[in-house]
């Protein structure tokens, strides 16, 4: 069998190409194996050939599929970027927002601060330097707010930088942080305060401060004075403030009513024991409107002005005795809006 194939493989052969007319004839000699050899090449060029094509096909659906999802993620990636910038800038919004809502913290705990420390010169009896430096502070705010209410803004638009914006991170942070570290403290300063505050208002109630009357005109001081009837020098016990027939009659300060009634020299009179050991004596009224026994409040309407007894005209002579003595009710009486 395998010397059959041999032969006929080695068998020759003749091709004849025989043109019409008198063209000669050509002749083409040939073994069958090198026909065999140039059909396997040529099967195997084919099948090179599809295999390739098939390939350069695959090949090319695929590249289309990755220039499509490069292009989409292109897309994305210009989406993206877009919205990491507005999302930045948001944030660096919301950081400005915060530094000014840190720096108004840090505003808001100064002016506690400078309002712990009113308080406390209050109770303490007062404070000019620190009224002065109140008054600064006021004055200087005010200044700020009307220069910022008034006039434009403008200037170049210049981005911030990554430093910028690390340090404008690092401050807010710095200052929030030591505001929340300060406020725990300020806040019991306060509350300390708001106490002593509290036992001052206490202390001032039952202290003959108020104010006994609508009008703040002082027509006579205490002291040594010309009688205004014999012309000559007596001691004037007590204070008189001027004013209008009707007007009301305060309470200088908490207490109880011990003594009323009407003398020639006093005219309608009101006494008024207090809790500090003071007592006030409230003269020349028109109207009495409590009794021996009432308990009062600071504040509280006792009579109405008037001119009875021993006097010139419409008026209110107030007396703050003390240990039995008169003293001057100006160390005691404080007029409405009078600074302490």
């Amino acid at each position: 069998m395998k010397l059959r194939f041999k032969k006929n493989v080695n068998r020759r052969y003749t091709l004849l190409i025989v043109p019409e007319g008198t063209s000669p004839v050509f002749r083409f000699k040939f073994r069958f194996s090198y026909l065999l050899a140039i059909l396997v090449t040529a099967a195997v060029l084919l099948s090179s050939v599809l295999v390739l094509y098939a390939l350069n096909r695959t090949h090319t659906n695929r590249i289309g599929t990755l220039e499509a999802q490069l292009s989409n993620s292109s897309d994305q990636f210009r989406n993206t970027v877009v919205n990491k910038e507005q999302e930045i800038d948001r944030l660096l919004n919301e950081l400005m927002e915060l530094s000014k809502k840190s720096k108004t913290i840090e505003a808001k705990m100064s002016e506690l601060e400078q309002l712990e420390a009113e308080l406390k010169s209050i109770t303490d009896g007062g404070s000019s330097k620190t009224k002065d430096t109140t008054a600064a502070v006021d004055k200087n705010a005010a200044m700020d707010s009307l220069a910022s209410d008034e006039g434009g803004v403008g200037g170049e638009s210049i981005p911030l930088t990554e430093q910028d914006v690390a340090q404008l991170v690092k401050e807010t942070k710095e200052s929030i942080t030591t505001s929340l570290q300060e406020m725990p403290e300020l806040q019991q300063r306060l509350e300390q305060t708001k106490v002593s505050i509290q036992e001052y208002k206490a202390l001032m109630a039952i202290l003959p401060t108020f104010w006994p009357t609508d009008s703040t005109r002082i027509t006579s001081d205490f002291g040594e004075r010309e009688d205004p009837f014999t012309g000559r020098l007596t001691k004037h016990a007590g204070m008189d403030i001027g004013g209008s027939v009707g007007d009301p009659v305060y309470a200088a300060a908490n207490g109880k009513v011990v003594d009323t009634g009407y003398t020639s020299a006093r005219g309608n009179y009101i006494t008024i024991s207090h809790p500090s050991g003071l007592k006030t004596n409230y003269m020349h009224l028109s109207k009495i409107l409590t009794k021996v026994g009432d308990s009062v409040k600071q504040g509280d309407t006792i009579a109405e002005l008037g001119s009875t007894g021993r006097s010139t005209g419409p008026h209110l002579h107030i007396e703050v005795v003390k240990n039995g003595s008169t003293v001057d009710p100006v160390n005691y009486l404080r007029k409405p809006g009078e600074e302490e």
